[in-house]
């Protein structure tokens, strides 16, 4: 659940689209970044965006935005837009359309199918509460609450047939999930009715801000790889890597016009760029990560092309680097410094 209030600033974006082989937004020059909050908590400050050449708004999403916004390099929705209603995302495209920049990063992240699958008939339980005793947030998720310890206790089927580790950890959350079930919209989306709504704002998939999902060799069987590779149309093929994952939560990034990058030129962009070791670290989850990057990284922030020459990592291309590097950011382990400053 926490990672999806991770929202990605402009260096993770620009690092994942260069992963996917598509030319970054330059931040070496002035650069603009608006955050659209929806859904719970969308009302609460944004946390700022460091970086010396951006400038950072922010707004509703669904609703008719400041008409005095400049151009956007950058726009992200802060929460979720699978929690909007159907004309509020309708809304969210068209300011796409009207604000982002040729060559501009949008992300948008939302719960999906057809991880989310399992979990519709909690959902639908809560809503069913809201309608039948009304009053606040809190008297719903009591309600609810009550509800599902009796169905569980009870033996329902539905729980003795979903009883996965997914399935353990959402009802260990269930009061958190159940803000996210009341909002009025909350609908499970798929990949393929989400890029092809964006399409109408001229916009393209190019990655997931989830960085691992750049390196499918590491968390697919030979056999599975084999089939998402077979899937050429890029639609079918995140379609079939959502079941193949089981996926729940997707941390879409759309690029406006979306050029390639060369070979070269994406090496060489991917080595210059730097990390630098998080203030706060887990030694649970470093136990699972590149110990020799981050020990390199303990002595101060390194080029990737510097960890590339370490020991460990000789015979890697800088692709291969970046992405064990990627492994670190998604951890919260390590971060991207500024790129361009």
């Amino acid at each position: 659940m926490e990672k999806q209030w991770r929202e990605p600033g402009p260096e993770l974006l620009n690092f994942a689209c260069v992963l996917a082989g598509t030319e970054p937004v330059p931040l070496d020059r002035p650069f603009n970044y608006l955050a659209l909050g929806c859904g719970p908590g969308a009302g609460e400050p944004w946390p700022a965006v460091e970086h010396p050449n951006g400038r950072l708004f922010a707004a509703s999403a669904g609703t008719e935005p400041d008409p005095d916004l400049p151009p956007m390099d950058f726009i992200v929705l802060h929460g979720a837009y699978s929690w909007l209603q159907t004309n509020e995302r309708q809304q969210v495209v068209s300011l796409l359309n009207r604000c982002l920049k040729p060559g501009g990063v949008a992300y948008v992240g939302y719960n999906a199918m057809p991880g989310c699958s399992s979990i519709l008939p909690l959902q639908r339980l809560v809503r069913e509460q809201g309608r039948l005793h009304g009053g606040g947030m809190a008297q719903q998720l009591e309600h609810a609450a009550i509800e599902l310890e009796q169905l569980r206790g009870a033996g329902a089927a539905y729980f003795t047939d979903n009883d996965t580790p997914a399935m353990r950890r959402r009802l260990d959350r269930f009061s958190q999930a159940c803000l996210e079930f009341a909002q009025p919209g909350w609908q499970a989306l798929y990949h393929a009715d989400v890029a092809r709504l964006l399409s109408g704002a001229k916009l393209e998939y190019v990655a997931s801000a989830e960085l691992w999902w750049s390196d499918p060799g590491r968390y697919l069987s030979a056999a599975q790889h084999a089939l998402l590779d077979a899937q050429a149309t890029p639609i079918l093929r995140e379609t079939v890597r959502d079941v193949l994952l089981d996926t729940a939560f997707r941390r879409d990034i759309y690029v406006r016009g979306a050029r390639r990058m060369h070979p070269m030129r994406q090496a060489g962009w991917l080595g210059r760029c730097r990390l630098a070791l998080a203030a706060a670290r887990n030694e649970a989850v470093e136990a699972a990560l590149p110990g020799p990057m981050l020990e390199a990284l303990a002595s101060g922030p390194q080029s990737i092309a510097a960890l590339a020459r370490l020991p460990a990592m000789q015979g890697k291309g800088m692709l291969e680097v970046a992405r064990q590097a990627g492994l670190l950011v998604d951890a919260g382990q390590a971060l991207i410094c500024n790129q361009g400053a």
